[in-house]
């Protein structure tokens, strides 16, 4: 039983990773927000459907106005505070509504499982179904401020934040039940009610079994970007990156083709499926800025957060390609910052600029700028045709950026990291798979 939920980038990998389990001769299950279910159906994985109320909450304008334009360090406008406030009170209220709803669903899904793979969120509470079925919990997870150490951060360290050690190791006290206030009483009465469980010290700690043993952590990325800490116990494993295999009968629409094939290599331009609020002006600013730098580009509209009026010949617009695709084809890719496009340009060896959205891409693209693959990032909320048109100028006058993205991608394209998860998973089973 594999639980994942958020965004497309946030489930993809562990849909991989259930698919390699499948390949391998086992019966996996993703359990993730219903709108994936085709997603799964295409990769020949079994799908059980979780409500995606709250994940749909992410497509609201004003929702995506706050993600962007909300600055917590240095304070708000009172016009931005006060819409700050109503999406606080309109995500509490879904909680109130939704999150018993998912929470049975967890319970539904997991009906029959031998072992639980799961991520570390507040929505995720899949260690208590682990411990209900009396089956081991298996912690996924793509980052690596999670499992406590001296060396990296918590989740609520500032993005690319560089600690003293003991800073780095006591940030994790206040992160480690990942829920709190409200949600946590629910997560106690369903815990009780639901599951029949009794209240114990540590319930919510999902680090720990219930005999106090460590849970394994499985960590779905390339020691090669993100060097594992000496201190982590034996029992988390630095796995590889979890890519999906491309579709070997992809082919690309003929206007793609044909404007790879007129002139030079064209630059990527996408921002993925978390958009900002004027995807008008996103488009304004990426034409006038891949303009002003002098070249083409390819401009990947995703969900919607880029729109582009008169795209002209030196642009084409269209909503999606595979990235294992059309990354090796590019001269560089411009994006939010996500882990799983990052890893698909390193793996294709191209610079990049990353423009993230929120605190997640904001570390991940600092990372990326420190192994020397990008340049400084850009925040959403900061970005203008100038600074965009300075950045892509400077990563395609930079041979060293491509360079770096290269030597690293070499590394991760020498691992499989599902298969190493897979290992792991069947030794942690005690299992062996049932047909090869």
């Amino acid at each position: 039983m594999i639980y994942a939920y958020g965004s497309r980038g946030d489930v993809q990998p562990y849909l991989a990773l259930a698919r390699a389990l499948v390949h391998a001769g086992h019966d996996a299950v993703l359990s993730a927000p219903k709108t994936y279910e085709s997603f799964a159906a295409e990769h020949g994985v079994a799908f059980s459907p979780r409500d995606d109320e709250y994940l749909r909450l992410l497509d609201d304008p004003e929702v995506r106005e706050v993600q962007q334009r909300a600055d917590r360090a240095k304070g708000n406008d009172k016009e931005l505070q006060e819409k700050v406030d109503r999406v606080r009170a309109r995500k509490n209220e879904i909680v109130r509504r939704a999150y018993p709803v998912m929470l049975d669903d967890l319970a539904d899904a997991a009906d029959g499982a031998d072992l639980v793979v799961h991520q570390y969120s507040g929505i995720d509470q899949a260690h208590h179904v682990a411990e209900r079925l009396d089956v081991p919990s298996v912690l996924a997870v793509q980052h690596p401020n999670f499992v406590p150490s001296w060396h990296y951060p918590s989740v609520a360290a500032k993005p690319g934040a560089r600690l003293p050690r003991l800073l780095n190791r006591l940030s994790h006290l206040p992160t480690r039940d990942a829920i709190s206030g409200e949600a946590k009483r629910m997560v106690d009465d369903w815990r009780v009610n639901r599951l029949g469980l009794p209240a114990r010290r540590g319930h919510h700690n999902r680090l720990r079994r219930p005999d106090g043993s460590a849970v394994p952590v499985l960590h779905a990325f390339s020691e090669h970007f993100v060097p594992p800490a000496p201190d982590w116990p034996e029992t988390v494993h630095t796995t590889g990156f979890w890519f999906l295999p491309g579709s070997p009968d992809w082919t690309p629409p003929p206007e793609l083709a044909r404007f790879l094939a007129e002139g030079e290599p064209p630059i990527a331009v996408g921002f993925g499926s978390l958009v900002g609020p004027d995807a008008a002006l996103s488009g304004r600013v990426v034409a006038e800025a891949v303009r002003a730098a002098g070249v083409r580009a390819v401009i990947v509209t995703g969900w919607g957060g880029i729109r582009v009026e008169d795209p002209g010949d030196d642009l084409l617009v269209i909503e999606q390609a595979p990235y294992d695709w059309l990354f090796p084809r590019v001269r560089a890719a411009v994006h939010a910052g996500g882990i799983g496009t990052i890893s698909a340009a390193l793996v294709a060896g191209i610079a990049q600029v990353a423009c993230p959205f929120h605190p997640e891409q904001a570390g991940w693209s600092h990372l990326l700028h420190r192994h020397g693959a990008a340049p400084e990032p850009i925040r959403q909320r900061d970005l203008d045709p100038a600074r965009l048109s300075a950045a892509i100028t400077r990563v395609l006058a930079t041979p060293s950026y491509g360079a770096a993205s290269a030597a690293i991608g070499a590394r991760v394209r020498a691992e499989s990291g599902t298969a190493t998860a897979v290992g792991i998973l069947e030794r942690i089973a005690g299992g062996v798979p049932a047909a090869a």
